[in-house]
């Protein structure tokens, strides 16, 4: 016998224990996971709301968000809270802005943002 831990088999209740400490550590780490994405999130609402400009339409020329080139038969919209111009899929929320009380044109990631 190397006598490490040689009476830890015979404790009372350590498997419980063990069982416990590993759903206590995989919840942990679930909240820890849960933090990150909302730190992310904030940062980069944080960043949008610094970065806010409307966008010159001549220099854009497919949707922020799902990449399709604009056309004819595509038109462009402007996100009226962060002036992002996309299609009218992807602008096809409506919401009160900081800016305004009557529910505009929005984009998706600003629509998340002010309807939480």
């Amino acid at each position: 016998s190397s006598g490490i831990n040689a009476e830890w088999p015979l404790r009372p209740g350590i498997a419980q224990e063990n069982t416990k400490l590993i759903s206590d550590l995989e919840k942990t780490q679930t909240t820890l996971n849960e933090i990150a994405q909302e730190h992310s999130h904030l940062l980069y609402t944080q960043a949008r709301k610094q970065n806010r400009k409307w966008e010159n339409d001549e220099e854009v020329t497919s949707c922020k968000s799902c990449y399709k080139e604009f056309g004819v038969s595509l038109r462009k919209h402007h996100c009226r809270n962060c002036g992002g111009i996309y299609c009218d899929h992807c602008s096809r929320f409506r919401s009160s802005t900081p800016s305004s009380k009557k529910e505009l044109r929005v984009c998706g990631p600003c629509n998340k943002e002010l309807n939480p």
